[in-house]
């Protein structure tokens, strides 16, 4: 249960009341019914953490500018911001109630209000960069809906520290509505003796908007990235993504696409479902995620010539590395079959002369990505896109032998 304010309610004797029960519960009573159960279970975390200052005055502490621009580009609130500050600046009618939106850690990343308000709010520590987490500032509205994920009300002295006695304070949690996570809080407040019975509405309506416009700014993020980068993915030799820079997906190409893929990081490689080891291009609002094969043209010369050895040019530096006869005969084996690739019980015919043998083929498979790396794709195996094997008809004539398929030894 909560304190009930409406518009009849007489602030100043509700704050003698709570003043009056607050003294009371310190002393060991027992909560009159309707004082806030969250409210006496927060005091008591609170005094069980052993400080005994924060009854007087709560915690001032403060992140670094850098760490609170870094929360702010990963909040997905960000795309909320100046909505909500307009829609608070027409709809508060109260010149001395402060907006704030917090995180989940109880860090202020925004704020907003009046110029009559905001010298307070810095005299409190109610300022971008600030924590309002119960470890922080003990019992806030922030920090029990941090907590307890709903709404709520905070009103004088049923703040813990005395140092907030004179507000009020309400608070809301807000969801990014592609996930249900609860991604951030919308607070409002002001002077306890100028509160509005309508500011716990008002704190609800802007928590509704955030993830209204989160929900149309990832929209339109999308629509733009197809837009923008539908040339570039039709331009790929092979499957591709465009994502955001949160990694939801906007559009694939040659692939069944995921919903989202982790987020893309400059010259990360990322593994992503369908599609293997991935890199990534920045492309404007977005990235271009293509499997980390070739982006050109690359030429695999196969020297059979003795012991097999395969030089690659067109990839980066060029590079040369020494081939099993087994791992030669099965590079042949794909640039036979073309883009169509291979199956394991395929290549185990093949190889083997029946299709048994398809965990030898994994393993031959394994060990041969290991040695050539993004050159040979699977799902089916086959040679990467925009890879061309090139081997002299002689020394491939003299390699198979007259069988034409050289039964080479697996080492």
């Amino acid at each position: 249960m909560t304190i009930s304010i409406q518009a009849t309610t007489d602030l100043t004797e509700l704050a003698r009341e709570i003043n009056r029960d607050r003294e009371a519960i310190m002393s060991g009573a027992t909560p009159p019914p309707g004082f806030g159960d969250d409210v006496v279970e927060s005091w008591t975390r609170v005094q069980a953490g052993g400080n005994p200052s924060t009854v007087d005055d709560h915690h001032r502490e403060r992140i670094g500018r850098d760490e609170l621009e870094a929360r702010r580009a990963a909040n997905p609130i960000r795309h909320a911001i100046e909505t909500l500050r307009r829609v608070f600046a027409a709809s508060a009618d109260d010149p001395m109630m402060a907006l704030g939106i917090f995180d989940t850690d109880g860090v202020m990343l925004w704020r907003g209000g009046s110029r009559s308000v905001l010298p307070e709010a810095d005299r409190l520590g109610l300022v971008e960069g600030s924590r309002w987490d119960e470890e922080c500032a003990a019992t806030t509205a922030v920090g029990l809906a941090i907590r307890n994920r709903r709404p709520c009300r905070i009103f004088g002295a049923q703040h813990y520290s005395r140092s907030l006695h004179e507000l009020y304070c309400t608070a809301a949690p807000i969801h990014d509505p592609r996930t249900g996570e609860m991604v951030a809080i919308a607070g409002l407040a002001g002077p306890a003796m100028n509160m509005q019975p309508a500011a716990s509405t008002l704190t609800a309506a802007l928590s509704t908007l955030s993830e209204h416009e989160v929900t149309l700014a990832h929209q339109r993020t999308l629509a733009e990235l197809r837009y923008r980068g539908c040339a570039q993915l039709a331009g790929l030799h092979g499957p591709g993504l465009l994502v955001d820079d949160d990694g939801w997906v906007a559009e694939g190409r040659g692939c069944t696409p995921p919903v989202r893929v982790a987020a893309p990081v400059e010259e990360m490689r990322q593994f992503v479902p369908g599609l293997g080891i991935c890199v990534v291009e920045r492309l404007g609002l977005g990235w271009l995620v293509r499997p980390a094969g070739p982006a050109g043209p690359v030429i695999a010369e196969l020297d059979l010539d003795g012991e097999p050895a395969i030089t690659v040019t067109g990839d980066d530096a060029p590079w040369r590395t020494v081939l099993t006869p087994r791992h030669a005969q099965i590079l042949l084996l794909l640039a036979d079959a073309g883009e169509h690739g291979l199956t394991s019980q395929q290549l185990s015919q093949m190889l083997f002369g029946d299709d048994k043998h398809t965990v030898s083929v994994r393993a031959e498979l394994s060990r041969l990505r290991r040695v050539v790396g993004a050159l040979v794709a699977s799902r089916p195996y086959r040679l990467a896109p925009r890879v061309e094997l090139r081997v002299s008809p002689e020394q491939r004539r003299a390699f198979e032998g007259p069988t034409g398929r050289r039964r080479a030894a697996t080492h």
